[in-house]
């Protein structure tokens, strides 16, 4: 396998594979003599989410770490030796991957201190994810030697927390094993159901996506597209929207990438005048951005009586696609990446949760929760989780305008603050010149920061 690793790193400098090859021999020593649960040497495990993370391009320090990870918590090995031997970046990542000491704590609040020191030091680091994310998705290939007492409820924290967490850093191939697995040991019935479904409408869309290839070729004079392919919505994905009452066709989506952003509107233009467009399924994430590193146009067109999606981006988009967050890597200061990926609510939320238990409860909802996008009359827009009111909104955009707040509008019409928002709204706020803030707005609200903007108000006017 170390061989394969090193083929892999074929992107990695002549001195980058000398400091691999150490760290292979370092974590191989350290972790001599012990083995899995799987019966296979310990040394497999680091060997395999370095591989993984090779897959994606992964920079030296990720690789390294990747290799180390288990070393400080299973061995003798201290992280002063880790930031010895290889710096003290490798030893913060390893740090932010090594457990606390189980002692007397119980399982629930273990698992949960846990997790607040793997958000905390992601958020500086973003590799501390990336990392804790390969490694479980190898731990979930080897799931089945575990009793089934223990897989399920890991494969359903697998759902849960560690998908969207891969989701949010951009390792969407590894996003959608995750959920494969997780699937399978959750729900096997529906998993063998939904995946033989899924197979015979793929191969319908194979001969549209084919057809969509062909009339973009004969219609692209200037040569503005890069590439076209169509893509599926992984298999719990699909179970999940096909439960809400989602066609079978929006689950599968063509994509398209162009050589610039502007070039994508060109491409809109080609695409509305081969096929019929559906009225009002246009987006616009090129000029209302959603998220950092995505930007792209949606729309719906009409082929062989299905409403088939269609996704426009330029070629930045693709390459985060494929490498997520090690696209960025080497162009943006790491801690200003893992904040732009995570947001900054870890801080709020650590800020106003009594305990780490009540910390992962209120992430949950707060990090991996549908996101809404909201405007102001100016069209700043605002990202939000679902089911967030208006006050969310205020403080989200400007705590000190929030404050103030006597009323607002959504749509134009005087609502209640308490008022839930949905996506595309447009909220006007209205403001007295004194402070508005009441214990009344705690009531409904769901974001950190509210929450901790409204109660510091309330705290300083007792």
């Amino acid at each position: 396998m170390k061989d394969a690793i090193i083929q892999k790193c074929n992107y990695l400098t002549e001195a980058e594979v000398i400091q691999l090859q150490s760290a292979m021999a370092f974590s191989e020593k350290a972790h001599q003599g012990q083995t899995r649960a799987t019966g296979e040497p310990y040394i497999i495990h680091p060997l395999e989410v370095c591989l993984m993370l090779s897959e994606y391009h992964a920079d030296i320090t990720s690789l390294i770490s990747a290799l180390l990870h288990d070393v400080v918590e299973d061995t003798h090995v201290s992280l002063n030796e880790i930031k010895e031997y290889y710096g003290s970046h490798v030893s913060f990542i390893v740090d932010g991957l090594t457990k606390f000491e189980k002692g007397s704590f119980e399982n629930e609040e273990y698992k949960a201190i846990n997790t607040e020191k793997l958000l905390s030091t992601a958020l500086l680091d973003i590799r501390v994810a990336v990392i804790k994310l390969a490694d479980r998705l190898h731990n979930m290939r080897t799931l089945a030697i575990k009793r089934i007492e223990k897989t399920i409820p890991y494969a359903n924290e697998t759902l849960l927390f560690f998908s969207p967490l891969a989701e949010k850093v951009g390792l969407y191939k590894l996003q959608e094993e995750l959920e494969d697995l997780g699937f399978s040991y959750l729900n096997s019935h529906r998993y063998t159901q939904y995946k033989k479904i899924m197979e015979e409408y793929t191969l319908i869309f194979t001969d549209i996506s084919h057809k969509i290839t062909d009339d973009l070729q004969l219609k692209d004079l200037n040569n503005d597209i890069i590439h076209v392919e169509w893509r599926k919505t992984p298999l719990y994905k699909s179970y999940i929207l096909l439960s809400e009452g989602q066609e079978f066709s929006d689950l599968f989506t063509i994509h398209i990438t162009t050589k610039t952003t502007l070039k994508c509107y060109s491409v809109l233009g080609i695409i509305h005048s081969l096929f019929e467009h559906v009225p009002h399924k246009l987006i616009d994430h090129i000029a209302i951005e959603k998220h950092p590193f995505i930007k792209y146009l949606e729309t719906k067109v009409r082929i062989n009586q299905l409403n088939i999606r269609v996704v426009i981006h330029d070629e930045a988009t693709s390459n985060f696609y494929k490498h997520g967050v090690f696209e960025y890597l080497d162009e943006i200061q790491i801690q200003y990446l893992s904040e732009s990926l995570l947001s900054n609510s870890i801080h709020s939320i650590q800020s106003i949760a009594p305990n780490s238990v009540a910390f992962c409860d209120l992430i949950s909802f707060e990090l991996f929760q549908k996101e809404i996008t909201v405007f102001t009359p100016n069209l700043d827009s605002i990202t939000l989780p679902e089911n967030s009111n208006i006050i969310d909104f205020a403080f989200a955009f400007n705590p000190s305008l929030a404050n103030r707040m006597a009323f607002a509008k959504v749509n134009g019409e005087v609502t209640s603050l308490q008022t839930i928002l949905q996506d595309m709204d447009i909220v006007e706020i209205h403001t007295n010149k004194q402070v508005m803030v009441t214990t009344k707005w705690l009531i409904g609200v769901k974001t950190s920061k509210a929450i901790k903007e409204i109660m510091q108000i309330i705290d300083a006017n007792k």
